[in-house]
């Protein structure tokens, strides 16, 4: 991967939340005007079909997913719309996604989100302060397309850095939640009741039958496609599979689900036995394995 390009989705009318309350992991009830949500869109089955962020404009919900996810998560929406009182629209073209520094927001005289996961609207601006724990980024969202419209390589890194996943339409329908830390991440709402997939997250997480978690790695080569899959060294067993990657000067760093029982083990890339992989550390501690 060289840069990952943010999209918008607008999600309107009087059903809207409702609606998404029944479709998402997370529970609509957190989402406010002033703070956004982290959560993920799943199949029947309980597999991951798109992680994406919401937020609250004084118009409408828009839920923030990667511009290469954007027709399918629309289409997938748009299935389950029955009679509800709601609007799916893909809202590229009218709302613009660009990453912003601190001294961006204030050269442009924008408010400044404190905490991670704030949002704040001025007139038709959208800022959000990013979900980092450890740092602060900030995603603007506008009708004018100025910035360029995306974030780039330093943000997809920076995501790999914070332990932060998305579903690419070569990992779509790969995943259980858990599998991408959306637990951990509080992408998950296990009181809420009802939502597609949720009787086989919950089970995994009540009955402790994760067997998977997504680590970060590094290794000397240029970044592997999502989906490569990682090999144990010693015997070529298959250990797990990439989430996503970014290069490092001659290196790269990335994200990928391993079985646990072989996350302390040598692993290669599938494509490039020769690849030792390091394991680096995540900005949170995950769960003991059950």
């Amino acid at each position: 991967m060289k840069q990952l390009t943010l999209a918008a989705v607008a999600i309107a009318g009087t059903d809207a939340k409702n609606f998404l309350q029944g479709q998402l992991s997370n529970d609509l009830q957190l989402l406010s005007p002033q703070r956004a949500l982290f959560s993920c869109c799943n199949s029947a089955q309980g597999r991951v079909q798109a992680v994406l962020t919401l937020i609250e404009r004084n118009d409408c919900i828009v839920a923030i997913v990667p511009d290469t996810m954007t027709d399918t998560f629309v289409a997938r929406l748009r299935k389950y719309v029955l009679r509800s009182k709601v609007s799916i629209m893909d809202a590229r073209t009218s709302l613009h996604c660009y990453a912003a520094t601190h001294e961006a927001l204030q050269a442009l005289q924008l408010p400044t989100p404190v905490c991670c996961g704030d949002h704040l609207q001025h007139d038709q601006i959208s800022i959000l302060r990013w979900w980092d724990r450890e740092s602060a980024r900030y995603l603007v969202l506008q009708s004018s397309d100025a910035q360029n419209g995306s974030a780039d390589a330093e943000w997809l890194l920076a995501d790999i850095r914070a332990g932060l996943p998305q579903v690419l339409p070569q990992t779509h329908e790969t995943f259980v939640a858990q599998m991408l830390n959306l637990d951990v991440l509080n992408a998950i709402s296990f009181s809420k009741g009802c939502y597609t997939g949720q009787e086989i997250i919950a089970r995994a997480h009540y009955r402790g039958t994760v067997k998977r978690r997504m680590f970060r790695l590094s290794a000397s080569c240029p970044p592997p496609a999502p989906a490569t899959r990682l090999l144990a060294r010693d015997d070529s067993s298959h250990a797990g599979e990439v989430v996503m990657s970014a290069s490092v000067g001659n290196e790269c760093e990335m994200l990928a689900v391993l079985n646990l029982h072989q996350q302390d083990a040598a692993l290669c890339l599938e494509t490039d036995a020769t690849v030792l992989l390091k394991k680096l550390s995540l900005p949170y501690q995950l769960p003991a394995a059950g």
